[in-house]
């Protein structure tokens, strides 16, 4: 027997931009499923920019993030070290559901969503998503793909709530 899964916003690839916009898309109560998640930074540290500071404020990344800077002034954190802990902090969160070791299979493409079997290699799950995003085109440095998981993500909201 397969489970069926619905959700509004089905993420996948790796990279911070995927765990961005599923924790942006959760400030607004929507909830997405990110699947086979795979860390892609390096663990060269990163200063932090100022206009990316304040896009992780409002949903409390930052607040999340700061126990684990090398520094705060500026902030400076190892891409490596975000990635793991804005995922963890995804783990947690009630919006969000974050399986690692799937794999999608049998994607067919639905307008802005889509339908698909998500597996582990020994059970299957058919997930049905309103939106599906992709991030293996996202930029993977990090400022680049928060800059870049944020607007994807404020975009998906935005359509969401017009639509």
């Amino acid at each position: 027997m397969t489970v069926k899964i619905d959700t509004p916003l089905l993420i996948v690839g790796g990279g911070p931009a995927a765990l961005i916009v599923g924790t942006i898309a959760s400030g607004y109560s929507m909830g997405s499923l990110i699947v086979g998640h795979e860390p892609v930074c390096p663990d060269a540290s990163v200063e932090l920019a100022e206009d990316v500071l304040e896009i992780l404020k409002p949903h409390g990344v930052i607040n999340v993030l700061l126990p684990y800077a090398d520094s705060t002034d500026p902030v400076l954190i190892k891409a490596s070290v975000f990635e793991q802990v804005l995922k963890h902090h995804c783990v947690v969160n009630m919006n969000i559901t974050l399986y690692d070791g799937m794999a999608l299979s049998n994607v067919r493409r639905e307008g802005e969503g889509a339908s698909a079997i998500m597996s582990d290699g020994e059970t299957q799950w058919f997930v049905k998503a309103d939106r599906l995003l992709d991030t293996h085109e996202i930029p993977r440095e990090l400022n680049a793909a928060i800059r870049k998981g944020a607007h994807l993500a404020e975009s998906i909201v935005a359509a969401r709530l017009v639509g």
